[in-house]
């Protein structure tokens, strides 16, 4: 490796390889030349993606130039508060919201209330109750204020976002190359170029992978991926005459799931089945569910689809991919002995993947078994210790077991835990000390204050249409 200027392949284009090469231009130095290896043509994988993202995404989309004066007025994207379930472990519809951490009552847990009184958890959360109601507002800084409690993501077409992408690409330092790979030289696992169709090899220090299921460069090393599941992807795109809510809709089917997300003007439908499904179009997109057992071999870092593949039951997908690029910004190395970044990297890699994967194996080990819930093979997580230990604790007294740096946090997990009906067996008994009827009383004035509030907010496109006239009167100004 050149002790001087260092140069990065990143393999491929699509959301995964823009999201990379966009976000190593802006937060490496002029020492990193940064090529992009982009194909001729637009990968189908990019819906495994699926249409949703979490709050944490804000900060990250907001640094490459994908504020939300973008996003709304050069795509189609709305505002998200989570996920509806229809039909998916019980005949009661539920919401996996967002929402900051929930209220603490003298010093206990909500979750321990609602056990005593067998009070449900949605009327208490704001982001779930506007968001059945078709209803949003952004949350206020003012802590007071109830609504300050919600916190949102986004509903997006992938294929828009891919737009957008590839122009903030355009206009930055990176240097792009629209053609398609043909080969990799390397020598053990040590890449030194990519063969391209119709030019010469672009050849470089640091390789990224962002080629998805393809693999072009990490496949061509030692690497070894395993897969759990093959599934397909249908999606379609309608119009419709007005923005639905600031959900998406998730519906259990007799061998997969669809979800149903509402953007500006149309709604995306995204169906995943089985691929063995005998009722599968031929327009669907095959997908290898698993991962490799080290994404970063050599001088080779695997990201995204080319690393892993999970279904976009959540927005885990791009909670990964968000991770991935965070992980390599922060471990890019800065000498030829690339030992320590790549052992950290790899670490923090499958841990990742095996939190993520224990919360969506969680969405399909109801407390009973309904025709609703889809019956699919689990991926190993399901029978992992830490999977068990979750789900055991939880079912005996509320305990909400943890592990460093999950993606999904408590507030997710207590939703994923009460919305698949596990209930707790028994409550902290520090509750004892409190009057069930003084409980009863508080919780009650909880829900009171969050009907009022949802009750002001504007209904979803009414809010979304006067916030777009207001970024392009600013814009004007």
């Amino acid at each position: 490796m050149s002790l001087n200027r260092k140069t990065i392949v990143v393999c491929g284009g699509g959301l995964d390889g823009n999201f990379v090469a966009l976000s190593l231009a802006k937060t490496l130095g002029a020492d990193f030349r940064i090529v992009q290896i982009a194909g001729s043509e637009r990968r189908a994988d990019n819906v495994f993606y699926g249409s949703a993202t979490s709050p944490e995404g804000y900060n990250f989309l907001h640094a490459l130039g994908l504020d939300e004066r973008t996003l709304l007025l050069k795509s189609q994207t709305a505002f998200s508060y989570g996920s509806f379930f229809r039909r998916w472990a019980s005949p009661q519809p539920w919401i996996l919201c967002h929402h900051a951490p929930f209220p603490i009552l003298a010093g206990i847990p909500l979750r321990h209330f609602l056990t005593r009184s067998g009070a449900p958890l949605e009327p208490l959360l704001i982001s779930a109750r506007a968001a059945a109601l078709g209803r949003f507002a952004h949350p206020p800084d003012d802590p007071r204020n109830p609504l300050s409690r919600a916190e949102y993501g986004y509903q997006f077409s992938p294929d828009e976002w891919i737009e957008l992408l590839d122009s903030l690409v355009a206009n930055s330092r990176v240097e792009r190359v629209r053609a398609d790979i043909t080969g990799i030289d390397h020598q053990g696992d040590t890449v030194s170029a990519v063969q391209v169709a119709g030019r010469e090899r672009v050849s470089g220090d640091i390789f990224v992978d962002a080629s998805g299921p393809a693999r072009h460069c990490i496949g061509a090393l030692a690497s070894n991926y395993r897969a759990t599941r093959n599934v397909a992807a249908c999606a379609e795109r309608q119009d419709v005459p007005q923005l639905g809510p600031p959900c998406r809709v998730i519906e259990a089917g007799p061998s997969g799931w669809t979800s149903t997300t509402h953007l500006q003007d149309s709604i995306l439908k995204i169906r995943i089945d089985a691929a063995d499904d005998n009722d599968l179009p031929a327009t669907a997109i095959q997908m290898a569910l698993g991962q490799l057992d080290e994404a970063w071999i050599g001088n080779c870092i695997a990201v995204g689809h080319a690393a892993w593949a999970i279904e976009p039951l959540t927005p885990a997908p791009m909670m990964l991919l968000q991770r991935d690029i965070v992980r390599l910004q922060e471990l890019v190395p800065g000498s030829d002995d690339m030992t320590t970044e790549r052992r950290e990297f790899n670490r923090r890699f499958k841990d990742d993947l095996a939190h993520a994967n224990s919360f969506h194996d969680a969405l399909y080990i109801p407390e009973t078994r309904p025709e609703a819930v889809p019956r699919r093979p689990l991926s190993p997580g399901t029978g992992s210790e830490a999977l068990s230990r979750k789900i055991a604790q939880f079912k005996n007294r509320g305990i909400l077991v943890s592990y460093d740096l999950e993606p999904f946090n408590e507030e997710d997990w207590t939703q994923n835990h009460l919305g698949m009906g596990r209930l707790p067996r028994q409550h902290d008994r520090q509750l004892d000390a409190i009057p069930v009827q003084q409980a009863e009383h508080d919780l009650a004035r909880l829900q009171n204050v969050i009907d009022q509030m949802v009750s002001r907010m504007p209904p979803h496109h009414v809010y979304l249409a006067r916030f777009k006239a207001y970024l392009e009167k600013k814009s004007h100004v």
